[in-house]
């Protein structure tokens, strides 16, 4: 199951469209630095391959039933 976490991240990703355009054009790293994600969470977003939002999200609900 996803952690609230990832889920505040997404529902950012949702709403703002320039939170969404950093978060898919190769900022990642820079967004999640600014965010208090646990290791394995900034791992496991970081690790998508992704370009676009459904795309992360759903890759990121799959990490998660493997538990990330």
């Amino acid at each position: 199951m996803p952690t609230r976490k990832i889920d505040e991240l997404m529902w950012a990703a949702l709403t703002d469209p320039a939170f969404r355009g950093r978060l898919l054009n190769g900022q990642r790293g820079e967004v999640l630095a600014s965010l208090d994600l646990t290791e394995a969470e900034r791992r496991a977003v970081l690790a998508v391959q992704a370009d676009t939002l459904e795309a992360l999200a759903g890759a990121l609900c799959q990490a998660a039933t493997c538990g990330f």
